[in-house]
């Protein structure tokens, strides 16, 4: 289904205010309905939100619980529910921080590393049995415009370059921690 292009405002070369906010719209009605439709492929057994928080363990290595709570935008004390709730699983296990006595550190187990593999994989197919389906210009198409959305997301990123934080994207969009 082709759509058409936001209108241009010609005289300062930049999409119309309206226009902009049409596409902000739209983008994020489809984004919602993707997410929705790969959330359907998941195995059962894990809820999104311990999902992501699996995934960025398993993308970075083992972490302080303040650096999941950072990475999620979660209080440490939801951090802390998450990492009680994937411990309880199986999938992930606590750890002392060497670099701080009192702290502790959440580490991926291997029955985690299969649910993350085993996750991704399944929504990868699914996803990838879509876009077969697409012609070569379609395809071509989609991968600029992920080029686009990456650089959308790199002003979220810089913006939070300062503070230290970042998320799970890159997991998430299936780069290996390995």
């Amino acid at each position: 289904m082709t759509r058409p292009s936001p209108v241009v405002d010609e005289t300062a070369g930049a999409p119309a205010p309206a226009a902009t906010s049409a596409l902000a719209d739209r983008l994020r009605v489809t984004l919602i309905r993707l997410g929705r439709q790969l959330r359907r492929q998941d195995p059962p057994g894990l809820h999104i939100t311990l999902y992501s928080a699996l995934a960025i363990v398993a993308y970075r290595g083992e972490l302080a619980l303040g650096e999941l709570a950072e990475a999620e935008h979660v209080p440490s004390s939801a951090a802390t529910r998450i990492a009680d709730k994937l411990e309880a699983a199986g999938y992930a296990i606590r750890k002392p921080n060497p670099r701080d006595r009192r702290g502790v550190n959440l580490a991926i187990t291997p029955a985690g590393r299969r649910m993350v593999d085993e996750r991704r994989k399944q929504g990868n197919a699914w996803l990838a049995g879509r876009l077969t389906r697409l012609d070569d210009g379609q395809r071509r198409a989609l991968a600029d415009a992920l080029d686009v959305l990456d650089t959308v997301l790199l002003f979220d990123d810089d913006a939070q370059a300062g503070a230290g934080t970042s998320d799970a994207a890159d997991e998430l969009a299936g780069k290996e921690s390995r």
